[in-house]
């Protein structure tokens, strides 16, 4: 026994109570997200502050949007009676549907009263052409415009009315009926529009579980009273809760399906308890490391970072096995402390290559996969800890067995050593696989490739897009001051570049705040006290006699605009922090030229152009490329480090597992059709740093081919059966990365016996 075994036992023995004392602190009060956005980088609205950004995000994620129809003249009822379900539910806050009497009449009062500040383009370039009066007098003498004594009398140049004309045009299809927007599908029905947000984090899972289970009982509710309704909900919140769910159920089923399997594989081989409670109390520090250093680090633990750690019990679950396996077959003849001393240095090495596989995970920019990385490293190094400081005395009278089907396993290695055809055959097998399934490989960096939603999600949003014409394209234009006032001179100088965009074809819609700055209001006032004596006598030389127009600035403050009416189904449009600093988003559709745009935005100071989907698309094609050569590097420096090691010809042998193990796994990307992305990147890193383990085990100088045969085989299985899972994953990022790892581990375990030193001992 060494000197200090007693010493660093009792040490880890106490860190390890540390350990579950701070999870215990820490877990309680950290949230666990459940945002496959959290996956992605982090979201950007290019140069904008940093808490504009945020709050935008955050109050785009909690929107949520609704269209009801039913049949005949019974959709208003239906539509009235879902908006006083919706407002009833204290998880949602917001919720608006129709204007009510009092509310229309706070609309034109507030719309009338500021009609000098609230002059839209058309009219203000009407009023510049001397052509406002041509326009006042078509309006009323056309039988459709609907112009009363009341309101030619109230606003002689009729700016209350040309203002709200251009609000009707931003509504894309939707049309103001009965104190509803409505939308005219395609068959002629009516469909209701209503909106709302969530009172609290679109990522809170047991909460957002509720509340989608709530829509749906509500939902089932509405069409038993109207049986032909139908309804059309978008949201963040649907997309979150059915990851989270499936996730959830992944963790169930596969994790059940996991330890079930790593169980039964150590009963049957050891065939004793003791050594399965072993693996479990290793299995178990690593989880306990991983998750506090996680929480201590990240402050949270994201639910798909739960999900793929379940590749984590395997691995861990190695180092216990190939110690065990040692014991087993050698425990009569050695003390714990002398086996340990044989497989210590190959598992500090096994562990130092996966642990720095994982580890690399940390250059990626996604929250999640960083997670993953912290909670793997972390967790497999308290794992191999655990067996490396206290297995020594815990495998005391553990039984000494013979060797599971010890004659196939032999023969398995006779043949490795003796059987040319094989030695050769088969890595020259795997190279030809390898080489056709690479040939068909194809790479895409799509980021919507990688996204699992249901396809029922999937067509309400883009019936409710095809609808409305308000299309999720996540792109837009950021504007942002230091105050409000430069933020909408801003948003008034890209206006004009924006028309040239879509006259360009760049883009075919763009959606502007209706709010103009003071400066622009003040502009406006002093044009009308210049134009209005010249509408007003071209309209008494038509015969109409007017009032005299008030032409005194009405001057509209951003405060006043978003308290009122008049900005309801805009206000996500606009954030003022605390300090003044002030954004505007500009949501845009239809765009053909995304560089162009991105042109535009650095040309104008304090805009800039976000395309989510492009942006996440060449950072994708980034990180691929970087990765691709750090893992060409990683597979050099591992080369070198064998050649080193073990001579030049047994350590290029050595690499050769590693190097057809990782070919073979991009091989059965083609085959199966799959394209070569950031994630199989991800993967293939993993398949290096677990399957140099076990051309590590056969190189071991202490070791015996067929105890490191045995360890082998047992490691692969662990890690298949963890790994396999992943396979049937519902989540096809996670589904995708589970068929690299498990193609690529399996071949590393095919050709390690590449590594077996050439020797004529007779050890066994």
């Amino acid at each position: 026994m060494p000197r200090n075994a007693r010493l660093l036992a009792g040490l880890w023995l106490a860190l390890c109570v540390a350990l579950a004392v701070a999870l215990a602190l820490l877990l309680p009060r950290s949230p666990l997200n459940s945002s496959v956005l959290a996956l992605l980088p982090q979201q950007t609205l290019g140069a904008a502050p940093a808490e504009l950004q945020q709050g935008f995000m955050q109050r785009l994620d909690r929107q949520l949007v609704w269209l009801v129809k039913a049949d005949g003249d019974s959709g208003r009822e239906a539509a009235i009676w879902w908006q006083a379900q919706l407002q009833a539910l204290p998880e949602l806050k917001a919720v608006e549907g129709v204007l009510d009497e009092k509310r229309q009449s706070e609309w034109g009062r507030f719309a009338w009263s500021h009609r000098n500040g609230l002059i839209d383009d058309a009219t203000r370039e009407r009023l510049r052409t001397q052509t406002q009066a041509d326009w006042i007098l078509a309006q009323l003498f056309s039988a459709f415009a609907g112009v009363s004594s009341k309101e030619i009398q109230g606003d002689p140049l009729m700016l209350t009315r040309g203002s709200q004309l251009a609000l009707q045009q931003n509504a894309d299809r939707m049309v103001l009926r009965d104190g509803w927007l409505t939308v005219e599908g395609s068959e002629g029905a009516r469909w209701y529009f209503l909106h709302g947000e969530l009172a609290n984090n679109a990522f809170s899972i047991k909460e957002n579980h509720a509340l989608v289970a709530r829509l749906q009982a509500l939902e089932r509710q509405m069409k038993a009273r109207w049986p032909g309704a139908q309804l059309l909900t978008r949201g963040t919140v649907l997309f979150s809760d059915d990851a989270s769910q499936r996730a959830q159920r992944d963790m169930e089923t596969l994790g059940a399906a996991t330890l079930g399997g790593v169980v039964l594989l150590v009963l049957l081989v050891f065939r004793s308890l003791r050594p399965l409670l072993l693996c479990i109390f290793s299995v178990a520090i690593g989880a306990m490391a991983g998750a506090t250093a996680t929480l201590l680090l990240f402050g949270e633990l994201h639910l798909m970072t739960l999900v793929m750690s379940l590749s984590i019990v395997g691995i861990s679950a190695d180092y216990t096995l190939y110690y065990l396996t040692e014991r087993m077959v050698h425990g009569a003849h050695a003390s714990p402390w002398e086996s340990l001393r044989k497989v210590r240095g190959t598992l500090l090495l096994a562990l130092g290559t996966t642990a720095i596989a994982w580890l690399l995970m940390l250059l990626a920019p996604f929250p999640g996969l960083r997670q993953l990385a912290v909670f793997a490293a972390s967790g497999l190094t308290a794992s191999c800890l655990t067996v490396i400081l206290l297995y020594p005395w815990l495998v005391r009278g553990l039984p000494v067995r013979p060797v599971p089907m010890m004659v196939w396993l032999a023969r398995w290695l006779a043949a490795w050593r003796r059987n040319r055809i094989l030695r050769v055959g088969l890595p020259l097998g795997l190279l030809i696989y390898a080489m056709l399934g690479v040939s068909q490989l194809r790479v895409d960096d799509d980021i919507a490739k990688l996204q699992s939603a249901p396809q029922a999600l999937l067509a309400q949003d883009r019936q409710i897009a095809a609808l409305t014409g308000q299309r999720a394209d996540q792109t837009w234009f950021v504007v942002w001051g230091d105050t409000p006032e430069q933020a909408l001179q801003r948003l008034a100088k890209l206006s004009p570049a924006l028309q040239q965009a879509k006259r360009s074809g760049w883009l075919e819609t763009a959606r502007i705040l209706p709010l103009r700055s003071l400066r622009q209001q003040r502009e406006d006032a002093a044009l009308l006290g210049e134009m209005a004596p010249q509408i007003v006598a071209r309209l008494q030389q038509a015969g109409i006699t007017l009032p005299v127009p008030s032409v005194d600035p009405m001057l509209v403050t951003p405060q006043d605009w978003l308290a009122s009416p008049l900005s309801a189904g805009w206000r996500l449009l606009w954030l003022s922090l605390p300090d003044g600093r002030s954004g505007v988003l500009v949501p845009v559709s239809g765009v053909h030229n995304s560089e162009a745009l991105r042109h535009l935005a650095e040309q104008q100071p304090g805009v800039s152009w976000v395309n989510r989907k492009a942006t996440y698309d060449a950072l994708f094609s980034f990180w691929r490329k970087l990765l691709s050569s750090l893992l060409a590097l990683a597979l050099l420096f591992i080369a070198l480090s064998y050649v080193l090691r073990l001579g030049f010809t047994a350590g290029l042998r050595s690499v050769v597992p590693s190097a057809l193990s990782l070919a073979a796994a991009l091989a059965t990307l083609g085959w199966s059709g799959a394209s070569l992305n950031l994630f199989a990147l991800l993967a293939l890193i993993l398949v290096l740093g677990i399957g140099i383990n076990y051309t590590l085990f056969f190189s071991n100088p202490d070791g015996t081919p067929l105890t490191s045969l045995l360890a082998v085989s047992l490691a692969m299985i662990t890690t298949l059966l963890t790994l396999g899972m992943l396979v049937f994953s519902s989540t096809r990022a996670i589904s995708s990365f589970g068929v690299v790892l498990c193609s690529g581990i399996f071949s590393a375990f095919l050709l390690s016996p590449l590594a077996l030193r050439p020797s004529k001992s007779r050890k066994r």
